[in-house]
């Protein structure tokens, strides 16, 4: 029986589980563990690796960790991979992933993905250099999720004084543009090994600008194909300008039906009903049929 280790913390276990479900059918069982949980012994002859006390033997790694885990899951993934065994979501792609300067980085380097420029400054910049981006803008937490610390700034005095403010934070942020959304909605399209599989909508409460399902914004689901194909097309580009083979894109059309990449997360939500009511199970359902391809791929 082949095991497949998720990296992560506890507080999104039940959407590893849905996965670890989908699995079983091939035999297949799952396990979540924090990084910081993992001892490591390394000798000459190799590298063991334990979990609460017992050996850890996984035939696959996901690496799902952010924040305080990051690190140390880049560490533990590197020891695997040089025991070969195979990660999805290698360190480089989490540590991008979760900076999202970087990441932007790739976006804005990547053709045929229109993404936004940015600016990540030590203090308060210039007018005359701030205009280069432009107002409104938005300044977000360089290392942020789920609508989190998001500031929007009409004026170049609304943002001096957030600045200000905010000088010893600086670090944390950098600002881009903000577009208008057609229809103040923009959509997360989850790609799975680099191919677009599930869509849904999104729209902020009560009209707010902020979409993230995580600030009370409404969802709906729909299949991929609803989508514009030049939208869906962007996506799939962008995941793999990010290197991240199962990842969820968030892109939104602009007042003149135009699509753009807003980022993109490489530790997406897998289980779509926690957020959706009624949502179907077609991410962990992907998920987990990439992972078993992954596992087998070389057995044929």
């Amino acid at each position: 029986m082949r095991n497949v280790l998720f990296l992560s913390d506890y507080e999104d276990e039940i959407e590893y589980q849905a996965v670890f479900e989908k699995l079983s059918v091939w035999d297949i069982t799952g396990v979540t563990a924090k990084p910081r949980e993992i001892s490591v012994i390394n000798t000459l002859s190799g590298t063991e690796f334990f979990f609460r006390g017992a050996p850890l033997y996984p035939d696959l790694v996901v690496g799902y960790a952010y924040e305080d885990d990051l690190l140390t899951a880049i560490k533990l993934m590197k020891l695997w991979q040089m025991t070969g065994i195979t990660v999805l979501n290698h360190g480089n792609t989490l540590f991008c992933g979760q900076n999202k300067d970087l990441s932007s980085a790739m976006l804005n380097a990547a053709e045929g993905v229109r993404h936004l420029p940015y600016f990540k400054f030590p203090s308060l910049p210039a007018e005359e250099e701030i205009n280069r981006i432009g107002f409104p803008l938005v300044a977000k937490p360089v290392n942020g999720a789920c609508g989190r610390g998001l500031f929007k700034f009409n004026s170049y005095q609304e943002f001096s004084d957030w600045v200000q403010q905010n000088e010893k934070y600086l670090d944390d942020y950098y600002v881009q543009p903000y577009i208008p959304k057609l229809n103040n909605e923009d959509y997360r399209v989850v790609v799975v090994n680099y191919v677009a599989r599930y869509a849904y909508s999104r729209r902020g409460a009560n009209g707010s600008w902020i979409t993230n399902l995580m600030k009370e914004g409404t969802g709906k689901t729909f299949t991929v194909d609803i989508l514009p194909e030049d939208l869906v097309v962007m996506a799939e580009k962008s995941s793999r300008a990010a290197n991240s083979p199962f990842c969820g894109v968030d892109v939104a059309l602009d007042e003149t039906g135009t699509p753009f990449i807003i980022e993109i997360n490489t530790c997406p939500a897998i289980k779509i009903s926690r957020y959706i009511p009624g949502a179907d199970t077609l991410v962990e359902q992907a998920y987990a049929e990439f992972i078993y391809q992954e596992l087998t791929k070389n057995e044929r």
